[in-house]
C-alpha cells in the first residue's frame, strides 16, 4: 500500500482483457510487460496492471500489437489486493464488477470480428420516420361498420 494519498493518485490501474477467441492467453502477455516495474496480476481473463501510468502505456504498447483487434483495456477503479473490493475482506463471493465483466467478454468475439471486417461502402443513415396524424372519429367508425359487417 502507498503511505501517502499524493503517490496513490498517481497511480493507475487497468485491467487488460483477451477476448475469449484469441489465440494468446495471460501467461503470454505477462512475461511481455514482468520486466516492467509494475504489478503485474495474471487473472483468467487477462491482466490487471498496476503502477505508473506512463508506464502501463508503456505496457500496452509491447502486448496490443500481440493481437490488437483481440486485446481490451480499460481503467479499474481499484488496486490489487484493495480490501474494500478484496474477497478475503468481504467474506468472499464474487468481486464487484466481476458479473459486468464477465458480460463485457462474451460481446468481444463480436467487437473484434468487427474491427476486423471494415465497412466496403458508406452507409446511410436510417430514413425518417413520417410523422403519424391521429385517426379521426370518423374513419374509426368506418373501420368499425367495416369489421361489424
Amino acid at each position: 500500500m502507498m503511505n501517502s494519498s499524493k503517490e496513490q493518485s498517481l497511480k493507475e490501474t487497468r485491467i487488460v482483457v483477451l477476448s475469449p477467441d484469441s489465440r494468446l492467453t495471460p501467461e503470454i502477455l505477462a512475461k511481455k510487460v514482468i520486466h516492467l516495474p509494475l504489478i503485474v496480476k495474471v487473472t483468467c481473463w487477462g491482466l490487471i496492471l498496476s503502477g505508473d501510468p506512463s508506464i502501463i502505456q508503456n505496457a500496452l504498447k509491447e502486448i496490443c500489437p500481440l493481437d490488437p483487434t483481440r486485446i481490451f483495456t480499460k481503467r479499474r477503479g481499484y488496486p490489487p489486493g484493495d480490501p474494500r473490493i478484496c474477497r478475503f475482506h468481504r467474506g468472499g463471493g464474487p468481486r464487484p464488477g466481476f458479473h459486468y465483466l464477465e458480460f463485457e467478454a462474451t460481446l468481444l468475439p463480436l467487437i473484434s470480428q468487427a474491427l476486423e471486417t471494415p465497412l466496403t461502402k458508406e452507409i446511410s443513415p436510417p430514413p425518417k420516420p413520417l410523422k403519424k396524424k391521429p385517426l379521426s372519429v370518423k374513419a374509426l367508425r368506418k373501420i368499425i361498420d367495416e369489421t361489424a359487417k
